[in-house]
């Protein structure tokens, strides 16, 4: 090829053969399906090349003038929350929001043998390069986590037929556009045909609970703020704002108090230390006083009876007196120091009293202040305990209405909160799988709108692939077609309980399943939601 250049260049024509031999055989491999790869394996991400484009002539562009650079505008955010309907049949993904289709893109799922799974997810995880741990550390951006066992969407080669082991591609321009409009909560359908969400508007669809704000108190001079002079009603969204002030606040004190009482426990255990040692040394002058008291009294005892003794009879009535004087003296000698003794022993024994009772009170101090430090402790756990349910608050809320368990289950955040017994009429009929996803307010605010996805039922489909794998029905198939959203709806009881600690969370972005299906195998302990697979 080279030779052949040399030629052309000395004959004047330019060389483009190789150049174009180059182009054709990269297109070639850029569209050369290759081996279709599952979650974190799409080891040939690459941006679709653009159209070539002839480069105007040298001449041109030198005389040409400078056009006006144009103002970029940038598109409006469109309005929250988003959600997702993946047609395996149509391989495309549409966007949708309250007001309709936001954005459309075709797409690549799983080939046969390595299907996409069929169902209701979430976004549970985004990372905007991802390298994959299975298959080569292949690179995966714009990645959008639907399930942990290896289910995401990310940029990818779109073919314009199915070529995954699971994963749904999508084209460059358009991963990255998702990966910029779509956010962690937001649910993602993907059905065997293609299925379109519509408005509904059901008594038994769950409405939020407004909260009271209760007006602010009364300023030091009497004056009031007149906006707040009445109670204030704040949606599930804005009094969670309103938790998360107030729980910041009480974490913050908390913190200082635990503190401060940690503190307070370190001079409290020195001036306990001081107190022993000043009750022993008390304690050793009493001992000391006691002694000198019982020897005083005891010389005086000696002295006493010494003084009281009748004269020695071999003396002479001269020296009689002389002895007698001598006793005298020194019984008063020894009562004076008797009674300065007992008078030192009740000093000391007071000053020991007084060093028992501040060792005493020094000793309830250093407990009180124990005390205070634990009370600090639990009280910051729980205020970082309500500060996070407070954050929790803001994120969307799923429930969960299983016929197949006769249950609900609730959760917030990719969190669980709490299982509860449901009722479902006509059991023996089939529920279909529906989400309702709450897209918008109205009413001023205290009202929601909700959109519906339903999925079709795959109970033919599923009871011939068990019969061919011989395994035994674990549960009887429902009877009937399945149940439009508004008869699902009618079909399920609630306790009303259940139905109020759902309303005090419930806001935008949230949703409602009613299916026959129970959580599937994807719905874990945690960091993950509600989900529920039809194949």
């Amino acid at each position: 090829m080279s030779r052949v250049c040399a030629v052309a260049r000395r004959r004047g024509v330019a060389c483009v053969v190789s150049g174009f031999a180059a182009a054709f055989a990269a297109s070639a491999l850029w569209l050369e399906p290759g081996p279709a790869l599952a979650f974190g394996e799409d080891v040939a991400l690459q941006p679709e090349p653009p159209a070539a484009e002839a480069p105007p002539a040298r001449k041109a562009r030198r005389r040409a003038k400078p056009a006006a650079r144009e103002k970029r505008v940038e598109a409006p955010s469109p309005d929250r929350p988003l959600f997702a309907v993946i047609s395996i049949g149509n391989q495309s993904i549409s966007i949708y929001n309250h007001n309709g289709l936001v954005e459309r893109s075709m797409v690549s799922t799983g080939m046969p043998g390595h299907p996409t799974p069929e169902g209701m997810f979430t976004i549970i995880g985004r990372e905007r390069m991802h390298h994959s741990n299975l298959y080569s550390n292949a690179p995966m951006p714009f990645m959008q986590r639907i399930t942990w066992s290896g289910v995401a969407m990310h940029l990818g080669v779109v073919p314009g037929h199915p070529a995954s082991h699971g994963c749904i591609r999508l084209p460059g321009g358009f991963a990255s556009k998702l990966w910029g409009l779509t956010r962690i909560g937001e649910r993602v359908v993907i059905s065997p045909h293609e299925v379109a969400p519509t408005e509904i508007s059901h008594p038994s669809l769950p409405s939020p609970k407004m909260q009271i704000e209760a007006a602010a108190e009364p300023a030091t001079d009497g004056a009031t703020v007149s906006d707040a002079s009445e109670p204030k009603l704040l949606d599930p969204r804005k009094f969670a704002d309103r938790l998360i002030v107030k729980a910041a606040a009480d974490t913050a004190a908390a913190a200082q108090a635990a503190k401060d009482a940690d503190a307070a426990i370190a001079g409290a255990r020195q001036n306990v230390a001081r107190a022993a040692a000043d009750l022993r040394a008390a304690e050793a002058a009493q001992a000391s006083a006691k002694s000198k008291a019982e020897a005083a009294a005891k010389s005086f005892e000696t002295a006493r009876t010494a003084a009281e003794r009748p004269a020695v009879a071999s003396a002479t009535p001269e020296t009689a007196p002389v002895s007698d004087g001598k006793a005298e003296a020194a019984k008063e000698a020894a009562a004076v120091a008797k009674t300065s003794a007992e008078a030192a022993l009740a000093e000391a024994t007071t000053q020991l009293d007084a060093a028992k009772a501040a060792s005493a009170a020094r000793a309830a101090e250093f407990s009180d202040a124990v005390r205070r430090s634990k009370e600090a402790t639990l009280a910051v756990a729980a205020a970082s305990k309500a500060e996070k349910d407070a954050r929790l608050r803001t994120t969307p809320i799923s429930v969960l209405v299983s016929k197949k368990d006769r249950k609900v289950y609730v959760r917030q955040g990719l969190t669980p909160l709490f299982e509860a017994p449901a009722t479902i009429r006509d059991p023996e009929m089939a529920l279909g799988s529906h989400l309702f996803i709450a897209t918008a307010t109205e009413n001023g605010g205290k009202d929601l709108k909700w959109s519906v996805v339903s999925l079709p039922a795959r109970y033919a489909e599923a009871r011939s692939e068990r019969r061919k794998k011989g395994l035994v029905e674990e549960r009887s198939i429902s009877r009937g077609p399945a149940s439009s959203p508004a008869e699902a709806l009618d079909r399920i009881e609630i306790a009303q309980d259940v139905r109020d600690r759902i309303a005090e969370r419930l806001w935008l972005g949230g949703s409602l399943i009613v299916s026959d299906q129970p959580p599937s195998v994807e719905t874990g302990a945690v960091g993950t939601d509600l989900t529920v697979k039809l194949r």
